[in-house]
């Protein structure tokens, strides 16, 4: 009779968080077809018109249409295509269906990677379309979720096509870098090799298309991202840059900053690269760029991974400090912002506390090899 009762309670939980989900949901996708600005279509569009949209905008110190500033890798703009054939209002669309295709993959592709029980993998399903970071994706049309289904593709398999998939998410500077650290780190030449050959593609079809300069082109990308203003509040680059350089440095300090930042994440990625689980230890690489470099909410997605595992594992006390905490990104950081409104005091505190996780994570591993991975079969 209790498991009779236990099993009530699952399914009336169960259908309740998929009666809210799908509200949640539903109200997304309408605010989202409102919105989608930032949906990198002009740049593309510029591009596939055979205009240097990183010399334009660089030489004009700004963008002229919504918020697409085209701070992106040269292979995105070109990947992007099929979405230039048609008009803004279409196009928007079209990138709208192509996250909400990710936004549900993503946990399918995760729960199966785990091995997770249909149950837990329907309860992740309904987080990740709920959260504020993929709902936030879904709305402005940015691509964090285009980065982490990419990332993904690291932690399946050594097979050729998926390595050379994985560096899809190098279009994003902010994030993607750390899958190019973590495969020099791990001496996966091969892996290194193959992720590159997409922007290497993107960067040769953007410069003879475009008729630019091929080596002033290749760092134009990076050139415009510092001229537009690299900081955020949340991160190492933006902290010291702001609250300790004051902001009074030029683009080759910035540069050096960046040189640091890199040098951290090395050191940190060696020490996370001595756990034994490789999905934990994907988890918390792709945690660094949320401690190290400029990011926004929707970025946030990047936690999903790490809640996933520890779900799975909910038994142990490390996997639900891991749990609460991914939730309260999730859901609840936005709120607790707007309500104290001090980002200079509040967002160097929490990058404190989720590089503590890291490490402590790292420790708690390091000091329990011998403890195997238990799934729950519910």
């Amino acid at each position: 009779m209790s498991k009779l009762s236990f099993f009530k309670k699952k399914e009336f939980f169960l259908i309740i968080f998929l009666l809210v989900a799908c509200f949640s949901f539903v109200d997304t996708i309408l605010k989202s077809l409102m919105n989608g600005c930032d949906f990198q279509w002009q740049p593309a569009t510029l591009m596939w018109s055979g205009i240097n949209h990183y010399e334009k905008f660089i030489s004009q110190g700004n963008f002229d249409f919504s918020c697409q500033g085209g701070q992106y890798a040269h292979f995105f703009h070109v990947l992007l295509y099929p979405f230039t054939l048609v008009e803004w209002e279409i196009a928007r669309i079209m990138w709208l269906i192509t996250n909400i295709f990710f936004v549900f993959m993503i946990p399918i592709m995760v729960s199966q990677q785990l091995g997770i029980s249909k149950y837990k993998a329907i309860i992740l399903i309904l987080i990740f379309i709920t959260c504020y970071p993929a709902r936030m994706t879904l709305n402005y049309g940015q691509q964090s979720l285009f980065v982490l289904f990419f990332l993904l593709f690291s932690n399946f398999t050594n097979n050729k096509l998926l390595m050379t998939f994985s560096g899809f998410s190098y279009i994003k500077y902010s994030t993607g870098y750390i899958l190019f650290l973590d495969y020099l780190i791990k001496k996966k030449f091969k892996s290194l090799f193959l992720s590159c050959l997409p922007y290497t593609l993107g960067w040769l079809v953007y410069f003879i298309y475009t008729d630019s300069n091929w080596l002033t082109n290749f760092f134009e990308p990076i050139h415009w991202i510092m001229q537009t203003g690299y900081s955020r509040t949340g991160d190492l680059y933006s902290i010291l840059q702001i609250y300790v350089l004051k902001n009074n440095i030029g683009n080759y300090l910035s540069y050096f900053l960046i040189l640091i930042i890199i040098a951290l994440n090395i050191l940190i990625l060696h020490q996370i690269n001595s756990i034994e689980h490789t999905f934990l230890k994907f988890s918390l690489v792709i945690i660094l760029p949320l401690i190290f470099l400029p990011h926004s909410n929707y970025d946030y997605v990047l936690l999903f991974p790490l809640l996933s595992y520890s779900f799975l594992n909910y038994g142990l006390l490390i996997n639900k400090v891991n749990f609460y905490f991914v939730v309260y990104y999730f859901y609840i950081n936005r709120l607790v912002r707007h309500l104290i409104n001090t980002d200079e005091i509040y967002q160097p505190i929490m990058m404190i506390l989720m590089t503590t996780l890291v490490f402590i994570n790292i420790i708690y591993n390091k000091k329990n090899k011998q403890q195997l991975t238990n799934i729950n079969k519910v």
